[in-house]
């Protein structure tokens, strides 16, 4: 539980920073255009949690301690495996007696990834297939910057969860979502 808390409080300041951004972008954008309030309300929910789940996975953790910096811990590691994370979860789970890793990285994986199938089907009624391949395709996009870029705000911030392949998490998040409709 303390690293969900520990997660949200971390994502919250990039959401504050990055809010008025896009309400100007809105703005702008939607300048003479016909507004949908309700609309827009959840389109800015939506931009907020990916921002959210943007500042834990593929921004940069940035420290102002006497000067600003980003801060690395040295790289992601590759995990090559098949199904490496259910051995790994199957073992803590069941050998070690662990829950919360259970809790915490499989299920944590999964529902963070909700949102974005429900929001994705609410706001533009895309059919069923899209929604698992726009949430798999946002997955795939993460795990992509993470072999690329070493100085992840999840690298750094040590949220073990963060770091597993969610590739494999996004499909059965859409597919809970697209049952619940």
């Amino acid at each position: 539980m303390d690293k969900i808390i520990y997660f949200i409080t971390n994502m919250i300041p990039y959401s504050l920073f990055l809010s008025p951004i896009y309400i100007i972008i809105r703005i702008i954008y939607l300048k003479n255009k016909e507004i949908n309030l309700k609309r827009e309300i959840v389109l800015f929910i939506f931009a907020l949690f990916l921002i959210a789940l943007a500042s834990q996975t593929i921004i940069p953790k940035i420290e102002i301690d006497g000067g600003f910096k980003i801060v690395s811990s040295g790289g992601h590691k590759t995990n090559l495996i098949p199904l490496k994370v259910i051995k790994e979860t199957y073992y803590e789970v069941f050998i070690n007696k662990h829950i919360n890793y259970f809790i915490i990285n499989f299920l944590g994986n999964i529902i963070m990834f909700i949102p974005i199938g429900f929001l994705i089907k609410y706001l533009w009624n895309v059919e069923d297939k899209k929604v698992i391949l726009i949430g798999s395709s946002i997955s795939l996009f993460i795990e992509t910057l993470f072999k690329f870029n070493t100085t992840l705000s999840a690298e750094s911030t040590n949220i073990e969860w963060l770091k597993e392949p969610s590739i494999l998490y996004s499909p059965p998040s859409s597919i809970v979502i697209l049952l619940s409709y």
